[in-house]
């Protein structure tokens, strides 16, 4: 933290508002807002993973309704998320999310904090880029989005008014407006002032509030317009937010071509069902892989009925072995070990899908071929596995994130399903053989001419 009264200061804290029934969401249901989930994980644990994705490691948490239930849910997820959570009962916070927030007045500390609510989803960017324009002492910001036609629930949304990148208006019945409110706000203990006055004019909003700051020119937004976001109050909205979160975090930026237009497809629609169930990304990686070497013995055996199922069991390993990377980024519970072992697993699938396609062909037809190109497509495909970190990070650097060219894993296995339906084994060898090794001659040549400029 650079300085507690300047523009520089950096957010330590979040205050987090879980006070309210969130009956809208849950109309026949006693269910907290806060511990509504959304594939696999409840809305408070995903607001506290997002923030800590943006450094947050402190949560000052509002409660109100159900308040011991909830409780024990937030102290539940810091103890697994190695976070620390701290906890304020709001008296009165019927009356609105301004008296639970005034509730932590003095809790916060000197620095500006994040403010937010349990039912408002964002995108980590989101929060860095709020963090990068803080409030001048006194004042907060407010996340606002430009984009009306992106947002969700245009009836239901925080309409803002702005002149000069200040708030000039805020409210939901606003006919004339510039942006919505996304929800999530950088505040200063400035914002207690506000709250304060509104409540003494029995106000009890946050607008409120940010309507007392605006009016002395306290209250500036900030565009975060793009970045995802979305207020989850309904059954619609909540099935919205799983939606794009199946859409935004479950895709992979280096998919292969294969992945991209065939396994990423089914492997989403599998996770979809998976990321509500205790499953873990390693035993998927681990079951993945175990279906490898099973598909690589049936490939191994006589006939083709075996290799044809092996080839097809193949094909089903590599769309199942995309599902640990989705439910990992879905949960929040990516780890290095576990980007490691999936790493480690797919060399050994890889090794016995070629071993088993090539004892086919050996034992079927004797040829001392199959032994050659057997040894070529397994040598092949280790380099290309080995070169890809680098050529994919040279490649995302220098096209900034866009799509490239790319032959990796995916693509070898659909090739080993194809020549195993086709009973074309020798041919199959041959091709994986010739296409890894000059891929990986391309990519030598790619990082050479690159290293020279």
């Amino acid at each position: 933290m650079k300085d507690i009264d300047g523009e520089n200061a950096t957010p330590e804290v979040a205050l987090v508002l879980a006070a309210g029934t969130g009956s809208r969401l849950h109309p026949e249901a006693n269910i907290p807002k806060p511990l509504t989930k959304a594939l696999g994980l409840s809305l408070a644990e995903r607001v506290v993973c997002t923030l800590r994705a943006a450094d947050i490691r402190r949560f000052l948490v509002v409660l109100g309704h159900e308040a011991e239930t909830i409780k024990a849910h937030f102290s539940d997820i810091a103890r697994r998320r190695g976070v620390k959570v701290e906890f304020v009962e709001a008296e009165g916070w019927e009356r609105g999310n301004g008296a639970s927030a005034l509730a932590a007045k003095g809790r916060t500390g000197d620095a500006p904090f994040f403010l937010v609510m349990t039912d408002h989803l964002f995108n980590p960017r989101l929060a860095r880029t709020l963090a990068a324009s803080p409030p001048a002492p006194g004042g907060m910001c407010l996340a606002v989005d430009r984009d009306k036609d992106g947002v969700f629930d245009l009836d239901d949304v925080t309409r803002v008014k702005i002149d000069g990148g200040r708030i000039k208006e805020i409210g939901k019945n606003l006919d004339v407006w510039d942006a919505g409110d996304t929800g999530v706000m950088l505040c200063t203990p400035g914002l207690f002032e506000g709250l304060e006055r509104a409540a003494a004019r029995n106000k009890h909003g946050l607008s409120d509030g940010l309507r007392e700051l605006a009016g002395e020119g306290r209250a500036r937004t900030v565009d975060v317009t793009g970045m995802p976001w979305l207020d989850v109050d309904t059954p619609e909205a909540l099935s919205e937010a799983e939606r794009r979160l199946m859409r935004e975090e479950s895709g992979k930026t280096r998919d292969g071509p294969v992945s991209r237009h065939l396994n990423r497809p089914l492997s989403r629609w599998l996770s979809r069902y998976l990321v509500r169930t205790s499953v873990t990304p390693n035993q998927i990686s681990l079951a993945s892989w175990m279906l490898s070497c099973f598909a690589a013995v049936l490939m191994a055996s006589s006939g083709y009925p075996a290799l044809a199922a092996g080839g097809a069991l193949a094909q089903l390993a590599s769309i199942i072995d995309g599902c640990d990377g989705e439910i990992a980024r879905l949960k929040h519970s990516q780890s290095e070990f576990g980007g490691w072992f999936d790493a480690v697993l797919d060399r050994y699938a890889d090794a016995v899908l070629l071993f088993g396609l090539m004892w086919h062909e050996f034992a079927t037809t004797g040829a001392s071929l199959s032994i050659l190109l057997g040894f070529a497509a397994i040598v092949g495909s280790f380099l290309n596995s080995y070169t890809a970190d680098k050529y994919d990070g040279l490649m995302a650097q220098r096209l900034q994130g866009a799509s490239y060219f790319r032959l990796g894993r995916d693509v070898r296995v659909f090739v080993i399903f194809l020549g195993a339906i086709s009973n074309q084994v020798l041919f199959t060898l041959g091709l994986i053989a010739l296409v890894m090794n000059s891929e990986v001659v391309r990519r030598i040549i790619v990082c050479a001419r690159a290293e020279t400029k």
